[in-house]
């Protein structure tokens, strides 16, 4: 197998813990994307694999082979980086021959592996063209073909497609998702870009601040995250995040209560688990998705209860396929809302709407912990 795995991985620079106590495994054939904010040990974590940083402690497996200590080049690790990584006094075909000469490769195997992976990424025609005279595109590709002439054993992305504009983006993205499923071994990306990750990820690990936040399918995070950072991290709009109080309804029913007179009920579920709670803060998070106008709720099959809340909408925004509004209730409470099937029309800024909440959607966090709290099944 070719599995790729990390574990317990730790880099520190000075007293920072760039990567704090890191695990995951990506198995092989699998896209798997480190997705988080600048500065979260994302590409640090790319650089120890590779070897070009070591790490502090910690191992890292490549197809059963401890690769942790041994000399980047001798780890068969293709990887592509951010600025391409090429040389610029080289022509195309010596720089995607470069690694394969450096592992001694015979010049005639060598000449066959650079036209297959030339021809596949279009860069035949410019193959005898200086570096220094392509487009970002044309080098982007060029730091891919270098990558896809190499029989690696794991690809590592790191932030390829960054410096391209909104176009060649989407056709590198197709590249790079060409070479993996050539390859069909582990492909480590990186990205700070959501939406490219929710577009190309098998399995997606959230990262922040050194650490591992979540791992799972862009559903699972979106709709089960494990804590507050990833609730409002992922997601366009991200969950709706709002501090409340467990309490108990006039029918013995769990509810949360945000302000007097404005409260969601919770669905069964939560009574066990969240018993001794009551009077406790929570901070609940309601998907955008699950606010409807409150006249659609027969249309759709939405889990009990719902609560029905009336907000003012201060804000408009319509797009391809769905309009994002923003609403405001009793004055305080802010969220955002994802109409699909809605009259733009009928949607004024400054006027009142009636809408209901799918309680069945609903996630609650710990504010002291942070942490999702486990419902019951």
């Amino acid at each position: 197998m070719g599995q790729l795995e990390v574990q317990n991985l730790v880099k520190s620079y000075g007293s920072k813990d760039v990567i704090a106590n890191i695990s995951f495994s990506v198995r092989d054939g699998e896209f798997f994307v480190l997705l988080g904010p600048s500065g979260g040990g994302k590409s640090t974590i790319l650089k120890v694999i590779s070897g070009i940083e070591k790490a502090d402690s910690g191992r890292i497996l490549l197809a059963d082979r401890d690769i942790t200590n041994i000399p980047p080049r001798d780890r068969n690790v293709g990887m592509v980086f951010q600025d391409y990584g090429l040389y610029p006094h080289m022509n195309v075909f010596e720089n995607i021959a470069y690694g394969l000469e450096a592992r001694g490769m015979p010049k005639a195997e060598i000449a066959t592996r650079v036209k297959e992976s030339a021809d596949r990424l279009g860069l035949t025609p410019l193959i005898d063209r200086v570096i220094v005279d392509l487009s970002g595109g044309e080098q982007q590709r060029v730091s891919l073909a270098r990558a896809l002439a190499k029989n690696a054993e794991v690809y590592l992305f790191d932030e390829p497609i960054s410096n391209l504009d909104p176009k060649l983006r989407a056709q590198a993205r197709r590249d790079i998702v060409m070479l993996h499923r050539m390859k069909q071994k582990p492909s480590l990306y990186v990205t700070h870009d959501q939406n490219e990750a929710l577009a190309i990820a098998d399995r997606i690990a959230i990262i922040a601040q050194g650490k591992l936040q979540q791992v799972g399918s862009s559903n699972d995070l979106i709709q089960n995250p494990a804590n507050l950072f990833v609730a409002g991290f992922i997601g366009t709009p991200p969950m709706n995040l709002i501090s409340g109080i467990f309490a108990i309804d006039g029918q013995g029913r769990l509810q949360v209560e945000f302000t007097p007179g404005l409260a969601l009920t919770l669905p069964d579920y939560w009574n066990h688990p969240l018993l001794n709670y009551q009077g406790k803060r929570v901070v609940v998070g309601i998907p955008p998705a699950a606010i409807y106008p409150a006249s659609m709720t027969a249309d759709n099959e939405l889990q009990a209860p719902l609560s029905h809340l009336e907000g003012e909408i201060t804000f408009v925004e319509p797009l391809v396929s769905e309009i994002i509004v923003a609403l405001k209730f009793n004055d305080v409470v802010h969220a955002s809302a994802v109409f699909i099937g809605v009259d733009e029309t009928e949607l004024e800024v400054g006027s009142r709407l009636r809408v209901a909440i799918d309680g069945g959607q609903i996630r609650l966090f710990n504010p002291e912990t942070e942490q999702a709290f486990q419902r019951a099944e």
